[in-house]
C-alpha cells in the first residue's frame, strides 16, 4: 500500500473517531413522598424513563442508585455521594433530579401525586453546579403514558441546559 493511501486512511480513521466521542453522564433519583416506605412504581417508570431519553439523546449514561429523602440535608449528602459515584465512573456530568409526591385525602398511601420535580446539574468533575429548576403542577390522568411524557420533558429540558454550557 502507498504512502498516500496510508497516509488518507489514516486520516479518514482519525475524522471518524472523532465523531465517536459522547459525554457521559450520571443522575440520581431522589424520592420525596412522606406516604411511600419505598421506591414507588412511579419514580422507578421515571427513572427508567430518563435513562432510555438520555441514551437516545446520544449520552453514555449511568446512575446512582435511586433512594427516598426526608429532608434537605439528606438530598445534599445523597448529591455529594451521587456527584463523587460520577467522578469516580468518569462522568462528565452528574444530575439530581429529585421527585416531589404528594397525598391528598382521597388518595391513599400507594396514590400519592406527583406535584413538582427539581434537578441539580452539575459538572461531576469539579463538582460545580451547572443549572437548578424545577417542574411544577405537574397533572396526571393516564400515570404510565403521563410519566413517560413528564420524563422525556425533563430530559429535554436538561439537554437544552447542556447544549448551552
Amino acid at each position: 500500500m502507498g504512502t498516500i493511501k496510508k497516509l488518507s486512511l489514516f486520516c479518514f480513521i482519525s475524522l471518524l473517531s472523532t465523531f465517536c466521542f459522547a459525554r457521559q453522564l450520571c443522575f440520581q433519583i431522589v424520592q420525596h413522598d412522606s406516604a411511600a416506605k419505598e421506591l414507588t412504581e412511579q419514580s422507578l417508570t421515571i427513572e427508567d424513563e430518563v435513562l432510555n431519553s438520555f441514551f437516545d439523546y446520544g449520552f453514555i449514561v449511568t446512575n446512582s442508585n435511586a433512594t427516598i429523602s426526608n429532608s434537605q440535608n439528606q438530598d445534599e449528602t445523597l448529591f455529594e455521594t451521587g456527584l463523587k459515584d460520577a467522578f469516580n465512573g468518569y462522568s462528565d456530568i452528574f444530575i439530581q433530579i429529585q421527585l416531589f409526591f404528594e397525598q391528598n385525602d382521597e388518595n391513599t398511601t400507594t396514590n400519592s401525586e406527583l406535584k413538582s420535580i427539581n434537578f441539580i446539574v452539575a459538572n461531576a468533575s469539579t463538582g460545580v453546579k451547572i443549572a437548578e429548576n424545577k417542574l411544577q403542577n405537574i397533572k396526571l390522568e393516564h400515570k404510565k403514558n403521563d410519566l413517560q411524557k413528564i420524563s422525556s420533558n425533563l430530559v429535554f429540558q436538561i439537554n437544552k441546559i447542556l447544549k448551552n454550557k
